[in-house]
């Protein structure tokens, strides 16, 4: 089969490889459609983000490996030992994080036509889900429990910095947990419009405008008591680098929450005096998105409470185009991406 296998960092080349064979407690699946996560963009390139440290060691110890592709839909040609899970050859999953490990990190991901996937990781998708649409689910899912773990419910303010992915999803279901405004602010006109077709009340084009003063005017001065962090990151990616984290804490009310969802590429200064003062809850995700937070996401799709289609905004057909696709996503601004790019590899 084939599948692309990276050499080293910024080295990643499509070859013919052994098929993988299933076992207790695992399933083989046919890759429909898979997308590279950020991070996956960032680890590649070499750059420090989650599981930097795993990836050089892996690479310098093992030699090439079948890295990357987390974000995926499938279908199960073969499984064993489904464990009461209702999963059976034929149907289409997506996967969540496993207690095994991290798919494409510590075994094979889905930049291949086929991937042994432990079953703990699958969850099954309902037809009203295309295979575009599961593909996209992990960081939905995860945008799932960072909602509940922020408690947002009905009347609530919420500020949401950066209107990636994980923001236009948090803003999505920010709204369908019944926040009352829904503030979304971001460097990219592009991607706020969307955001106020997708449900936010409110926009603030960070380049043009001062992000601090216009939140502070549109909440009376007093601030938001919710404020989800979405945009740091390495700036190499066309992330904000620490700049969002000081914005959020001075839009965050007193006595507020703080959500941050990505990982810092490099140390953040952070005035504690000033979190101390407003009596400030500074927040980072408790655990990794499950099946139960896939299943429930894939409802909100289908029941279109909350959309994933308008972000897909790019497409690409054949296995040969994957690091074209990731490419793009290392540069979405310059190709008018947002989701991450995605590649059909099968139907």
């Amino acid at each position: 089969m084939k599948a692309w296998v990276t050499h080293g960092f910024n080295d990643m080349r499509l070859e013919d490889v052994t098929a993988p064979v299933c076992r207790p407690g695992w399933a083989v699946v046919k890759t429909r459609v898979v997308q590279a996560a950020i991070t996956e963009v960032q680890l590649f390139r070499g750059e420090r983000s989650n599981g930097y440290d795993l990836i050089k060691k892996r690479l310098a110890d093992e030699g090439p490996l079948q890295l990357f592709g987390h974000e995926f839909s499938a279908e199960i040609v073969e499984l064993q030992d489904d464990g009461q899970r209702g999963l059976a050859v034929g149907d289409r999953v997506t996967a969540m994080h496993t207690r095994l490990g991290t798919i494409g990190r510590h075994f094979p991901g889905c930049f291949a036509e086929l991937a042994a996937v432990p079953l703990d990781a699958l969850a099954k998708m309902p037809d009203g889900v295309s295979d575009w649409e599961a593909a996209a689910l992990q960081p939905l899912s995860s945008c799932v429990g960072i909602i509940r773990q922020l408690g947002i419910t009905l009347g609530d303010t919420v500020v949401i910095l950066g209107q990636g992915v994980m923001g236009l999803n948090c803003t999505q279901l920010a709204k369908a947990a019944g926040a009352d405004t829904v503030i979304g602010v971001d460097r990219r006109q592009d991607l706020l419009d969307l955001a106020s077709r997708l449900g936010a009340d409110h926009t603030v084009n960070a380049s043009v405008q001062d992000t601090v003063k216009t939140v502070m005017d549109l909440t009376g001065g007093k601030g938001a008591p919710f404020v989800i962090e979405a945009a740091s990151g390495s700036p190499k990616v066309g992330l904000s680098g620490g700049s969002t984290v000081s914005d959020g804490v001075a839009v965050a009310a007193k006595g507020g929450r703080i959500f941050s969802i990505p990982h810092f590429d490099a140390p953040v200064t952070l005035d504690f005096n000033v979190l101390r003062a407003k009596g400030i809850t500074y927040m980072f995700p408790q655990e990794l998105a499950g099946r139960w937070e896939a299943t429930l996401a894939a409802r909100l799709v289908v029941q279109r409470r909350v959309q994933v289609e308008p972000m897909l905004t790019h497409k690409l057909g054949g296995i040969e185009r994957v690091l074209e696709a990731m490419e793009m996503t290392a540069n979405k601004a310059k190709y008018g991406v947002l989701n991450p790019v995605q590649v059909r590899i099968a139907t």
